[in-house]
């Protein structure tokens, strides 16, 4: 009894030794979350790398980022330069005028701060190497994307990460081999006859033969057309559907950076939220309704029919056709579609070269229709589209995040958590890469292949950067350059004076005006 009682006593002891116990590790614990800035900084700083003081303990550099891109905004309403004159800038200097201050002050490689995370931007070509050697599961796409683009993106196989990732590239990629590819061209053609028939009638009721036309949509419809070919064979018109809600979905998504808005908001359901919820649960059923037809049915050889099939051994087959079939719309149409946009509105800017591309399409075609073999040979027209993918790369920058502590080669050590910016348009516009045309729209440079195009070849990376290069190249080129074969053989492009030059960013760079030219009928 005596025993029991002294126990019992030391009972309160042991309650209190425990609750001190829990107060020490929690105060370690926040003083470690709240000292973890510093020692990230001084761990880069100790490898060479600094960088612009956060502005706020919690939203580290964002509230500057958003001032500066305010202030530019504003400084770009008020006027503009003579891009025909001056040539092209790096686009990021308007749009991200930020990133270009701080790599003035801080060099190639700086520091700076997501609310509490540390991110890097990039530019240093061997570092750049660096990155796009690195195979580790370990470095991916990151999270806040992941979750701010869930809607739009899913889990498929452009945001999945580690294992998933690779498992849905293995299944994937080979829908995407120019092999695949080589057979496409047909659609290619068909899809691009609305549009030339379209601008064919237009001309003609045109006083003086020439039409001015926004060609933005024609463009779009295009290529809305051949993805939902490609993708769901006989029923693309109802594919194409799905991909009018993927776009406008996009649209209301794009309206604010996902990096400047609070993760939480997206639950709340205010108009726009409701919108996204709604769009987002009819493209899901849609999509569902068209496979469980399709499995009912004998599977195709597109994509939809593909993905059916290599989703029977995936742990979430619903989500996984979903979300690679709203994939494609980006991987296989919104690159090809606005790089297209960009093409024509370069050789409208500059007829010497519109003219050598259009005696490369006509004596490669001749009389002939247009296949692969034809628009293989057009090295002409390849060039133009390299050199057009170097002024305006679709995606501003290569995002990746670190889900370990990281080395890279011999040049950099990065903790967990660490986000890598690497800004592609200003890669491909750095004089130091490119030499003193690098403002310049000159295809000539890309006529003995990349590699010979610029100092470091690994600066040129409009599809992306090693691994996660985009699945959906070898559809854009072959696609781009087929659409803009079949203009040049028939039409002249010059220009309107109406046309205002203003890349935005909207999830890819697009003319934030559209494109306006004048268009005439060859022979005519």
């Amino acid at each position: 009894m005596a025993a029991m009682e002294y126990y019992n006593s030391l009972l309160p002891l042991a309650l209190l030794a425990g609750r001190c116990a829990l107060a020490a590790a929690l105060v370690l614990a926040i003083s470690a979350w709240l000292q973890r800035p510093r020692r990230v900084a001084e761990a880069f700083r100790r490898q060479g790398i600094d960088g612009p003081p956060p502005s706020s303990f919690l939203s580290g550099n964002l509230s500057e980022m958003q001032a500066r891109a305010a202030a530019a905004a504003v400084a770009e309403a008020a006027g503009g330069r003579d891009f025909q004159k001056e040539g092209f800038d790096d686009y990021c200097k308007k749009i991200f005028p930020y990133f270009e201050k701080w790599r003035k002050a801080y060099g190639e490689t700086y520091l700076y701060w997501l609310r509490r995370r540390p991110a890097l931007y990039v530019s240093d070509p061997e570092l750049i190497r660096e990155i796009g050697r690195c195979v580790s599961l370990d470095m991916g796409k990151p999270t806040y994307l992941q979750k701010g683009q869930e809607p739009l993106f899913g889990r498929g196989v452009l945001k999945a990460n580690g294992a998933e990732w690779h498992r849905q590239r293995k299944l994937i990629a080979p829908e995407f081999y120019m092999a695949r590819v080589k057979g496409m061209v047909e659609l290619m053609v068909d899809a691009a006859q609305p549009l030339l028939a379209s601008w064919e009638d237009k001309v003609a009721a045109a006083p003086g033969g020439v039409a001015e036309l926004d060609v933005d949509e024609d463009i779009r419809s295009f290529s809305f057309d051949v993805i939902s070919r490609a993708c769901f064979g006989g029923d693309y018109s109802r594919g194409r559907e799905i991909f009018l809600w993927l776009r406008e979905l996009s649209g209301l998504m794009s309206e604010t950076s996902v990096i400047f808005t609070i993760p939480s908001l997206r639950h709340l359901p205010t108009k726009k939220n409701r919108r996204i919820w709604k769009l987002t649960h009819e493209i899901r059923e849609l999509i569902l309704q068209l496979a469980s037809e399709r499995k009912a049915a004998a599977p195709g050889r597109d994509f939809l029919g593909s993905i059916i099939d290599s989703s029977r051994d995936q742990p979430r087959a619903d989500d996984f056709v979903v979300d690679n079939c709203k994939n494609i719309y980006f991987a296989g149409h919104e690159t090809s579609a606005v790089t297209a946009t960009w093409c024509l509105m370069l050789l409208a800017a500059h007829p010497e070269w519109q003219d050598r591309a259009r005696a490369e399409v006509l004596h490669v075609c001749g009389d002939g229709d247009l296949d692969f073999d034809a628009v293989a040979r057009m090295r002409t027209l390849h060039a133009v589209v390299l050199e057009t993918l170097r002024l305006f790369p679709p995606s501003s920058f290569v995002v990746r995040e670190m889900f370990r502590d990281m080395q890279l080669g011999s040049r950099l050590r990065a903790p967990k958590g660490t986000y890598l910016f690497v800004p592609v348009s200003t890669m491909h516009h750095d004089a130091a890469v490119w030499g003193p045309t690098a403002r310049r729209f000159d295809p000539g440079r890309f006529r003995d292949g990349v590699a010979a195009a610029c100092k470091h070849p690994q600066a040129f990376m409009p599809f992306g950067l090693g691994a996660r290069t985009c699945l959906g190249q070898n559809l854009a080129l072959v696609e781009v350059k087929a659409l803009v074969a079949l203009v040049l053989a028939r039409f002249s492009l010059a220009l309107s004076p109406d046309y205002r030059h203003a890349p935005a960013f909207r999830f890819i760079i697009e003319p934030e005006f559209g494109l306006r030219l004048l268009v005439r009928r060859l022979g005519h």
